[in-house]
């Protein structure tokens, strides 16, 4: 039985050699026939043998055809698993086909059955449309690795096709694979897209995805030369820089901001912000105090910009308060000496005036946002320094129905 076995197995192996040393002289006509009848297993054989017989490997129609049969083979949901590669194999086909063609005017095409042609541009559009379509079909059903794919193989088929890469950028920021988001936007903008959206989502999955502030910044710097008057790669230029904490700078871009912008109030109050920040790092209390009045006019000027703007007027108040606080504890620094005594006299009237011009800040501010229970703490504290009991009773009772 052993001896029958091995016999059987040699016989099959002698077969399989005499097969295998029988030549094929691939005729282009034959793989076209093969092809446009649907029998592409056979015209795969056929035209992988074509490509390097000496009377047809530099013939164009080759290399033509080649593309036709294995994009066939990479669309056809029953050919799944014939060949690797076989997008790859179908684009360097056409590529070599190109390459071969000397009368570049005359294009390559099949006629159908009606003898009407059809032409390897209008194939290759076919082929990108159907990864396009099958990426755009995964993106709404949020099979976002599957439309990132797909796009990308759009992209293969129509190396100049921007809309392909830009979208499988959009697909892995939605997968939230950042380093592919990015590769794709740089991508993009390398091809020649002039898209500001792009350069946008660039900075954010650079910025938010990645941490990469001194990058951000390099992006939205060049974006800015094609942008020049642009708002928003302004604002975003503003926001790294106080992110990567260089304020003197983000307050020359904010200046400027308002320049162009000044009936925005978020641009105001972002001065101010930053001025009292700056303030905070000097060693000068002369320069200190500059600082902070220059961050009280821009957060007045933020509420003259419009007049219901909370922020604006909840931080005009801290400062207001800041004030206050600084008399209040001069005074309960005093002791009880006569001199310490006349001093807290002096200071008492001073006192009272600051605490008249931040009342009405922070009774704005409530009237604003009645259910922040730190500005209705601080209205309360200030009708009760300025003897107004009733008004901070009622305040008191507010703020505990919050608790």
């Amino acid at each position: 039985m052993k001896l029958e076995l091995i016999l059987l197995g040699f016989a099959l192996i002698s077969t399989t050699n005499i097969y295998a040393q029988k030549e094929i002289k691939p005729k282009l006509s034959k793989i076209e026939s093969l092809f446009k009848k649907g029998e592409l297993i056979e015209a795969k054989e056929i035209s992988d043998v074509s490509i390097s017989y000496e009377k047809t490997m530099d013939n164009p129609k080759t290399w033509y055809l080649r593309g036709l049969i294995y994009m066939a083979l990479d669309t056809s949901a029953s050919m799944v698993g014939v060949t690797n590669d076989a997008l790859k194999t179908s684009i360097s086909s056409f590529i070599k086909s190109d390459a071969l063609i000397e009368d570049k005017s005359n294009e390559l095409f099949i006629a159908d059955d009606y003898g009407y042609p059809t032409t390897k541009t209008q194939q290759i559009e076919s082929y990108w449309g159907f990864y396009y379509n099958k990426a755009a079909t995964a993106f709404g059903e949020k099979d976002f690795v599957e439309a990132i794919t797909s796009f990308n193989n759009a992209a293969l088929i129509k190396p100049n096709d921007t809309n392909s890469v830009i979208n499988a950028g959009y697909a892995a920021v939605q997968a939230k694979m950042y380093d592919q988001a990015k590769n794709s936007f740089y991508k993009a903008i390398e091809l020649g897209s002039t898209d500001k959206d792009v350069r946008l989502i660039l900075i954010y999955v650079v910025s938010t995805g990645q941490k990469l502030l001194e990058e951000s910044l390099e992006i939205i710097r060049d974006a800015r030369v094609l942008y020049p008057s642009d708002n928003e790669l302004a604002r975003q230029e503003i926001n790294i820089l106080i992110q990567l904490d260089r304020s003197e700078e983000a307050t020359t871009n904010l200046i400027e901001a308002i320049e162009a912008e000044p009936d925005d109030p978020n641009l105001h109050f972002t001065l101010g912000i930053l001025h009292e920040e700056i303030g905070l790092k000097l060693d000068s209390e002369a320069e200190k105090s500059e600082r902070i009045e220059l961050a009280r006019k821009a957060y007045t000027a933020a509420i003259n910009a419009d007049p219901n703007y909370y922020n604006g007027h909840y931080n005009l108040g801290v400062l207001a308060m800041t004030e206050v606080n600084i008399y209040i504890k001069e005074q309960n620094s005093l002791g009880y000496l006569k001199v310490d005594l006349k001093k807290a006299e002096e200071l008492e009237p001073i006192i009272q005036e600051k605490l008249s011009l931040a009342l009405p800040l922070w009774e704005k501010t409530v009237l604003l946002k009645d259910d922040e229970i730190p500005a209705l703490e601080t209205l309360a504290y200030l009708y009760t320094m300025k003897k107004m009991y009733d008004e901070a009773e009622s305040i008191q009772a507010k703020i505990d129905a919050l608790k």
